[in-house]
């Protein structure tokens, strides 16, 4: 990816549960989602009810793929 596609995906990349939950609420188009699979607290329950609605797309998967995918997170270590 050059540095032109990654800073257009940056751009569009929302990380973190409360992030994500107001995107949906406040209108925000969101394609595709990650989301911990066995994951099935309050918050992560209302993030993929709001999901459907949308019809964006939910993908289930294992930790060590949402934290290749992570941004923030190293930033805070």
């Amino acid at each position: 990816m050059d540095n032109n596609n990654k800073e257009k995906f940056h751009e569009n990349y929302i990380e973190g549960r409360n992030a994500v939950l107001e995107a949906f609420r406040s209108g925000k188009t969101i394609d595709k989602l990650f989301v911990l699979d066995g994951c099935q607290d309050g918050p992560i329950k209302s993030i993929t009810r709001e999901a459907r609605k949308h019809d964006a797309i939910i993908n289930y998967v294992a930790k060590v793929i949402l934290d290749d995918k992570a941004i923030e997170s190293l930033a805070q270590l």
